[in-house]
């Protein structure tokens, strides 16, 4: 046998299936959802922190010789996971207000108010929390977003609604020194605080003097274009400052009601629009026309109990989710799935428990909630060409997970099956912290 030719740090062989989630530049969308690449016996070879090869363990190891070896026999392997929606740094609890929720104690308001009222009383708490407080319990939940295979996630300001709280979050974040990357989001405009209800032109200049502060803490700026939030026209004055600024734009958009938040996010040309429950199929069709990422919040529906069609106090009856998500891949939309960790609506940060919910609620394939947490949400973090699939080239971001196949993962719930992540192809996360042979 011709003894290998090239050398590399490390080799991951054997895995049972290697999952590659290769997508071209926008990613993967319409009926190429549902069909992944899949390598049986598959192997990947690390030099530094990137991927130079990526196949069949015979052909990979006939090539290259390595300081370390990592066995798979057994086990799935995938790319790191990508988490392109979170509220990562705040303050307090909101499980007493959930729990007047579901025991139905709580009077019923219209969801757009109780949005404003849950996130104003988020608010109160960060801004007591000191800097450390904050960060403190970040890194906490980064370790468990890591344990939980996410090697990528952005992280959103927006809880503090004044010009000191929000640089001081966004402070927070760019100090946070993780194995997983954070990508840093100023949410300039999420709601009304409580002190400028009927003061709006007042907190719109306090917006505009902190953007360019901002723009030394965070690459993107979002803003909420929602009936609960902020109309198109609000949302296009601060977002027309951000992009001169030199912000790629984020959008919250269409998620209690219909405010042409998806027509507003194709109009600026928007790395994403999320939420998207009310979005139009107009919008819908610009989004894919611009290339504007349709990010899912599955944990927001199941957690909010979004599971029926019906009216929820709004003008508008709520869509059945499934048949707007499929609309939405319909019209040849990029779409990804995010955990939007956050205390009030979506309290998990894993992004295999949102894949799980997505399958389920959203009536998805395991291919397509696969493309959407791995290549579809880097792309939504102008990152496709980075990370997000393992190909030659690319972020050396792996995830061995316990089970042998892609579809256990999502089939099964309740349980994670990570067995080590590997960052920039160096071990940063195993299962019970055990040592492992590499």
């Amino acid at each position: 046998m011709t003894p290998p030719t090239e050398h590399c740090d490390l080799v991951i062989t054997h895995a049972s299936e290697l999952l590659t989630c290769r997508g071209g530049p926008k990613g993967v969308s319409g009926r190429d959802l549902d069909v992944v690449e899949s390598i049986r016996d598959g192997a990947i070879a690390v030099r530094g922190d990137r991927i130079v090869a990526v196949g069949p363990t015979e052909a990979v190891v006939a090539r290259f010789s390595a300081d370390r070896t990592l066995d798979a026999s057994g086990r799935l392997v995938t790319p790191g996971l990508v988490d392109p929606h979170t509220h990562l740094v705040h303050g307090g609890s909101r499980s007493h207000e959930y729990g007047l929720r579901i025991a139905g104690t709580r009077a019923e308001v219209p969801p757009s108010l109780s949005l404003s009222r849950g996130i104003n009383s988020t608010v109160a708490a960060t801004r007591s929390a000191s800097f450390g407080e904050l960060g403190r319990r970040a890194l906490s939940d980064l370790d468990d977003a890591l344990a939980h295979g996410t090697t990528t996630l952005e992280a959103k300001s927006g809880y503090g609604l004044d010009h000191d709280t929000e640089l001081r979050t966004l402070d927070v974040v760019c100090q946070l020194r993780h194995p997983i990357d954070v990508i840093s989001t100023y949410l300039a405009l999420h709601v009304l605080p409580r002190e400028f209800e009927g003061h709006r032109d007042e907190y719109f200049d306090i917006v505009r003097s902190t953007l360019t502060e901002a723009r030394g803490l965070a690459e993107y700026c979002d803003v909420s274009c929602d009936p609960a939030c902020f109309t198109a026209d609000e949302c296009g004055v601060i977002a027309m400052s951000a992009v001169a600024l030199g912000f790629r734009l984020r959008v919250h958009a269409d998620q209690t009601g219909r405010a042409g938040g998806a027509e507003f996010a194709a109009r600026f040309h928007a790395a994403s629009a999320d939420h998207l429950d009310y979005a139009s199929e107009e919008g819908m069709t610009a989004m894919a026309r611009e290339g504007t990422v349709a990010i899912l919040s599955p944990g927001v529906a199941f957690h909010l109990l979004e599971l029926t069609p019906g009216v929820d106090g709004e003008d508008v009856p709520k869509p059945f989710l499934p048949d707007l998500v499929h609309r939405m891949i319909s019209t040849g939309v990029t779409v990804a799935i995010a955990s939007d960790y956050n205390p009030g609506s979506s309290p998990t940060i894993s992004m295999q428990a949102s894949m799980r919910l997505a399958a389920r609620l959203y009536r998805l394939s395991y291919a397509a909630v696969w493309h959407m947490a791995t290549i579809n949400a880097a792309v939504s973090l102008d990152r496709g060409a980075d990370r997000g699939s393992l190909e030659v080239g690319k972020r050396a971001d792996v995830v061995v997970w316990q089970v042998p196949d892609h579809e256990t993962v999502v089939h099964r719930f309740g349980t994670n099956l990570v067995d080590c992540v590997l960052k920039d192809g160096r071990v940063v996360q195993t299962y019970d912290n055990r040592s492992l042979d590499v």
